[in-house]
C-alpha cells in the first residue's frame, strides 16, 4: 500500500471507500455485476441493483490496509451470497405463510346441506340485488363482477370516487345484512338525484 494512503494518527482507520481502487472497481464492475445478477436471478426481488449496491458497501466497508486479490471478484461473491440468503428468506416466508393460511380448496362435493344453505343465500342475494336502485346494481356489478376499481367507475359514470365508494359500500353492506338473516331493507340507501342540464 502506498504510503500517501496510510491514515496519520490523527485521522480514522480508513476503509475500502475511501481508497482509488474502490473508485475505479465501482465505476467498471457495478454494471458488470448488475447484468449478471439479473440474468442469474431475473429481475428481483431481490433486485439486481439492490444487490449490486449492498456488495460495493460490504467491500468499501472493509479495512483499507486489507487487501484483496480482485476487488471485482469479492463484489461478484458478496452479492450471489446476499441473493442467496434474500432467496432463501422469501422461500422461508412463503413457507411460514403458506402453513399458517388455512386450506382455501373447496370440498371435493359439498354435503347436501351446505348446497341447500348456498342455494338460499344465491336466491337471497338475487332479491337483494335485484331491488337495489339502479346506480347502486350497476356500481356493484362493476365492481364485484367486472373487477373495476372505484377511480375506474368514477371515470366512466362521471361521478366523484366517494360517490361510487359510497354508493358501493351501501349495496354490500344491503347483501350482507340480508345473508346474516337480516330483512332484506334498502333504508338508508343513498338516492340518486336527477341532474338538470
Amino acid at each position: 500500500m502506498a504510503k500517501s494512503q496510510r491514515p496519520s494518527a490523527d485521522e480514522e482507520a480508513w476503509t475500502w471507500s475511501r481508497r482509488a481502487v474502490f473508485r475505479e472497481s465501482y465505476c467498471d464492475d457495478w454494471e458488470d455485476l448488475r447484468l449478471f445478477l439479473r440474468a442469474r436471478f431475473g429481475p428481483g426481488p431481490p433486485e439486481p441493483e439492490d444487490l449490486a449496491q449492498q456488495a460495493f458497501v460490504k467491500l468499501g466497508e472493509r479495512p483499507a490496509d486489507q487487501e484483496h486479490e480482485s476487488p471485482r471478484a469479492f463484489v461478484f461473491r458478496v452479492a450471489i451470497n446476499l441473493a442467496r440468503d434474500a432467496l432463501r428468506r422469501q422461500k422461508m416466508a412463503y413457507r411460514l405463510v403458506s402453513a399458517s393460511a388455512p386450506a382455501l380448496e373447496p370440498d371435493a362435493a359439498p354435503d347436501a346441506e351446505r348446497t341447500v344453505i348456498a342455494k338460499q343465500e344465491l336466491d337471497v342475494l338475487n332479491r337483494v340485488v335485484e331491488g337495489l336502485p339502479p346506480r347502486h346494481r350497476r356500481f356493484l356489478a362493476d365492481n364485484r363482477v367486472a373487477g373495476l376499481s372505484f377511480a375506474e367507475i368514477a371515470r366512466q359514470n362521471g361521478v366523484s370516487e366517494a360517490l361510487v365508494r359510497k354508493t358501493v359500500g351501501e349495496a354490500v353492506a344491503a347483501c350482507q345484512r340480508a345473508v346474516a338473516g337480516g330483512p332484506i331493507d334498502f333504508r338508508g340507501l343513498s338516492r340518486e338525484r336527477n341532474r338538470r342540464a
